[in-house]
């Protein structure tokens, strides 16, 4: 019983750390795949604002053989950040297919920090959505960076903190249910277990034959002239009944034997 309880443990703690392991490397996917642009900065919406969107849209206009020969050339003149966006863009297209559509009407622009423009259009290809990321330096007018990230969903973009906190809080209570509810079910099928013991001791019992009682042999009866000297106790009262018949003392009385006389039925 207690072997088995402990196999009972052990595979509830296994499992809790299965659990563990996976949600920590759930967590390092997502960080694995974090957005490398920074898209935090101060909304704009001016002519430099169109500008970075027109630039994106461009980008996005290429072809993949127009990509695949801009990424031969920009490796010859050494431009690894330009080779690098068109190799982002041609392993997309082979995932998803081509540019359906570009959503200018919801791309967004931001300023960063340093003075760079971020822009964030979403993209609709043949087998799927997408949100490209480019990072423009407008001094320059060249392009800083660029990325895809995933398309986030219009109900997610329009939840405030208070309402995703609220959503996260409300998971995390279904899964710790969820886990105490297992525990208290395997607590309960642990105490059941006792109670399963007793059934089946009493079914063994039941199916044992009875044994019969032992019984109590007889005591022997001494045979007919059998010496009876042995007994003290005999002795000392058939001393004891001589001496009173005779009127003396028993101190001077020797028994010499003491046989059981057997007599017939007749007398």
């Amino acid at each position: 019983m207690r072997r088995l309880m402990k196999r009972v443990a052990a595979a509830v703690l296994m499992a809790a750390c299965l659990l563990s392991l996976s949600a920590c490397s759930a967590k390092q996917d997502e960080a694995g795949t974090a957005p490398r642009i920074a898209t935090d900065g101060t909304p704009v919406d001016d002519m430099m604002a169109e500008y970075a969107k027109l630039t994106a849209v461009q980008s996005l206009g290429v072809s993949t053989d127009g990509l695949i020969a801009q990424k031969v050339m920009s490796e010859a003149q050494g431009n690894a950040v330009m080779a690098a966006i068109c190799e982002e863009q041609i392993n997309v297209r082979k995932e998803l297919g081509e540019v359906r559509s570009i959503d200018i009407e919801d791309a967004s622009v931001v300023q960063m920090a340093d003075g760079t423009y971020t822009v964030m259009l979403p993209v609709a290809f043949t087998e799927g959505s997408m949100q490209y990321v480019m990072n423009l330096n407008m001094i320059s007018q060249q392009i800083v960076d660029a990325e895809f990230t995933e398309l986030a969903s219009n109900e997610e973009e329009g939840k405030t903190i208070g309402q995703l906190m609220e959503t996260a809080t409300v998971y995390a209570v279904i899964g710790i249910g969820t886990v105490f509810a297992v525990l208290i079910f395997i607590s309960l099928l642990i105490a059941c277990f006792k109670f399963i013991h007793k059934w089946e001791t009493g079914q063994k019992e039941k199916a044992a034959p009875v044994a019969p009682a032992p019984v109590k042999a007889a005591a022997p009866v001494p045979a007919a002239g059998e010496d009876l000297m042995g007994d003290a106790e005999l002795v000392a009262v058939i001393s004891a009944a001589i001496a009173a018949y005779e009127g003396t003392s028993s101190n001077g009385l020797v028994v010499r034997s003491i046989r059981r006389v057997q007599r017939s039925k007749g007398r």
